[in-house]
């Protein structure tokens, strides 16, 4: 756990953070109308994925994941959608609370929110489903700006085939510069991830980047090293700036999201990830389809280095 430690004015939202407050014995120096605190930013490294947990509701999944780690990522698709909970509960918005915003707060955790990724392509040839996805995806970043999530991961889109991949390229760059405007409109940090080895998806490589010219679109990038242990370029991808990471394993042909040690990624790479994380504040979020998986993956993070 790395801590910031600034001085700033009075806010009733950090005094009653959850994650803040804790630590907050040490305060206090009146101002006239301001009081000055210290105010001690934590940046914790470990995170889970609600996918884990995709069987279960969403306050089940935050609540044990709240037992391993200081940060989940909540995938936003299923009965864990944050965005549209009314669309999986028709007639009511959640039976397990009154709003997503409300769930969240209930837990002393720090989020990131994974977007849509099943029904939607920024990468589509017919501009109405191209236009409905950047849609899903601004309204996603609303929900993270008024909830005070700083990340959202982004998946590029594919297309309907390899013969089509160039039209979903520029597709998918008209989508780019919305996501652009998004992010200056919501200052949520738009993270695009890196896809798995399967033709017809964009971004499977680091010279796909040059594609899609993420830095140019004040746009960064999140590393999947499951998925580019898929298409063998896992080492030219951690060249590159990381702004967000997905930690889970496989044996390099198929994207089956393991804990980490129980595939061919070496102990060395993680060690080196985690090491290229505490350098950049990111946080490394453990992706795995069962909890075994998951917790499998803290254990060995921790092991690496990982708080």
């Amino acid at each position: 756990m790395l801590i910031n430690i600034v001085v700033q004015p009075y806010c009733s939202t950090l005094m009653f953070n959850p994650i803040v407050q804790p630590y907050c014995s040490i305060l206090f120096g009146y101002c006239l109308d301001y009081l000055f605190i210290i105010d001690f930013k934590f940046i914790f490294m470990i995170g889970i994925s609600t996918l884990a947990y995709s069987n279960k509701s969403l306050t089940f999944a935050l609540s044990e994941i709240e037992k391993s780690a200081k940060h989940a990522e909540i995938f936003s698709e299923g009965i864990h959608n944050v965005i549209h909970p009314d669309v999986i509960h028709p007639g009511t918005i959640r039976p397990d609370s009154e709003n997503s915003s409300e769930i969240l707060s209930s837990f002393s955790l720090s989020y990131s929110i994974h977007a849509p990724t099943l029904d939607i392509n920024l990468a589509a040839v017919r501009e109405k489903i191209r236009k409905a996805g950047v849609e899903i995806i601004n309204e996603s970043a609303v929900f993270c700006m008024n909830n005070n999530i700083e990340i959202l991961v982004v998946h590029p889109g594919y297309a309907a085939d390899v013969q089509t991949l160039p039209a979903a390229y520029k597709s998918f760059e008209k989508s780019t510069a919305e996501l652009e405007k998004i992010k200056e409109e919501t200052g949520v940090r738009i993270c695009i991830e890196n896809m798995p080895n399967a033709e017809i998806y964009l971004f499977k490589t680091p010279e796909d980047e040059k594609k899609i010219n993420l830095k140019s679109k004040n746009l960064e990038f999140i590393l999947d090293i499951g998925h580019a242990n898929t298409a063998g370029n896992l080492n030219e991808f951690l060249e590159k700036e990381i702004a967000h990471y997905h930690i889970h394993d496989n044996a390099g042909d198929v994207d089956n999201h393991l804990g980490f040690g129980n595939g061919t990624i070496g102990f060395n790479i993680l060690e080196q990830i985690v090491k290229k994380a505490k350098k950049d504040k990111a946080v490394l979020i453990a992706e795995n389809k069962t909890v075994e998986e998951a917790l499998k993956t803290v254990e060995m993070l921790k092991k690496a280095g990982a708080e």
